[in-house]
């Protein structure tokens, strides 16, 4: 049961009030406003009934202070008399008086009063709640159910220019107010979904503002109405770039040969692995080739000029390769002196064409140094499907053409039979 509070210094007043409200609250009566405020201090109260002389003998003291914004708890001060005397009901309430009780008085009108101020006192203006919200770093926005917009906590940057009020988003769709139609587009197909669904996403976008890259992490949930049916979507943005780019940064160090950047062993297979599959999958003929690649006398290198050169070396060959092949091309250090690459869409001519520039260039990449005359690159390669459509298969028959380059001397390329 709430507790209310009686204040009257007139024990009659006193026992008007708790005659009438007997078994609707749990009362508590004082003759002070200070005595009542003590108790406010200690116990949670759910509203105060201050019979209006009192409240004028103190200038309203407990129900000005009661309806200050930092006030901890939202508690109603309802004013009432039993005189029935004129009251100026527009000065009460500037007063923070919230609502008042006069006679004829009735049990069903006394509760109902009581119940609508703390009711009002404890409800937010649609203002107030929007302008708690733009404290947070999240964007926080609204829409109906038809996915339109009904108002948004932060005009973000990525909204079309001159999109700055909160009247140009009230009834418009993403691909409206948006820059990124890719994005916009996105976003209503999610909304449709949700809507449809009553199910809610969580994704993230990439959205790039005059060359800055930055990652949003959507959080769309569906609202409903007291009978349970959607009538539209609570959202949530963040800003997660640096969680994303350090996700990223994460994924690649996994992946990639810390010397030469290129991919790792794992990676490098599991590349490859997938582009065949692709190209299996399309029934594509012709699909790439196979380089297997290892550095002459690299062990030699290690010994004779130390491990710091012998990086060196690879730092170049590394380079040579990777800006000899397009961006889809798989390139990847598998092993101390080995490289393998898969040049996708290069037939046996293209191949051997790209095996020799890698080969003239590297020797070429150390002339004039103490390095000259020792640094040869031996390829081996395979075509798909001529040589297999699977990496063992490719593997196995670029091997086999690596082994022939060493048996004939090295420094050159071979393609499998």
């Amino acid at each position: 049961m709430e507790k209310v509070l009686i204040i009257a210094k007139d024990p009659l007043e006193t026992e008007l009030m708790r005659d009438l409200l007997a078994g609707e609250f749990d009362l508590a009566c004082f003759e002070t406003e200070e005595q009542a405020m003590r108790e406010i201090e200690q116990v949670p109260i759910y509203a105060v009934l201050e019979e209006l002389r009192v409240a004028q003998a103190s200038g309203f003291g407990l129900a000005n202070r009661l309806s200050r914004k930092d006030w901890r708890a939202a508690i109603p001060v309802v004013a009432f008399s039993s005189s029935g005397e004129d009251i100026r009901h527009d000065d009460c309430l500037h007063r923070g008086i919230s609502d008042f009780l006069l006679p004829p008085f009735s049990i069903d009108l006394a509760v109902k009063r009581i119940h609508n101020a703390t009711r009002s006192k404890e409800s937010f203006t649609f203002a107030e709640i929007e302008s708690i919200l733009q404290e947070l770093p999240s964007n926080i926005f609204l829409k109906d159910s038809e996915g339109k917009y009904i108002f948004m906590t932060h005009y973000w940057r990525h909204l079309k220019p001159g999109t700055n009020t909160k009247q140009t988003v009230r009834g418009k769709t993403d691909l409206e107010i948006r820059k990124d139609k890719g994005n916009a587009l996105k976003a209503m197909e999610t909304d449709r979904q949700i809507l449809a669904t009553g199910k809610g996403f969580t994704y993230v976008i990439e959205e790039n503002y005059e060359g800055q890259q930055e990652f949003l992490e959507i959080i769309k949930r569906p609202t409903h109405d007291k009978d349970g049916r959607i009538k539209g979507i609570v959202a949530l943005i963040n800003d997660v770039t640096e969680q994303q780019r350090l996700k990223m940064e994460l994924e690649h160090r996994s992946t990639r040969d810390p010397l030469t950047g290129l991919l790792n062993k794992a990676a490098t297979e599991e590349s490859i692995g997938l582009e065949l599959c692709k190209c299996s999958l399309a029934g594509s003929t012709g699909a790439g080739a196979l380089m297997m690649i290892d550095v002459d006398n690299f062990k030699g290198v290690n010994d004779n000029f130390g491990h710091a050169v012998g990086d060196t070396v690879l730092k170049t060959i590394g380079n040579i390769i990777h800006s000899n092949f397009k961006g889809m091309d798989v390139k990847g250090r598998v092993g101390g002196d080995e490289f393998m690459v898969f040049a996708r869409e290069a037939d046996g001519s293209a191949a051997l064409r790209l095996a020799t520039t890698i080969g003239s260039q590297t020797v070429g990449a150390f002339v004039g140094g103490a390095l000259e005359g020792r640094v040869s690159l031996s390829i081996g390669i395979a075509l798909c499907p001529r040589h297999g459509s699977t990496f063992q298969d490719l593997y196995k028959a670029a091997d086999g053409a690596l082994y022939l380059v060493k048996e004939a001397g090295k420094g050159s390329c071979r393609l499998a039979t």
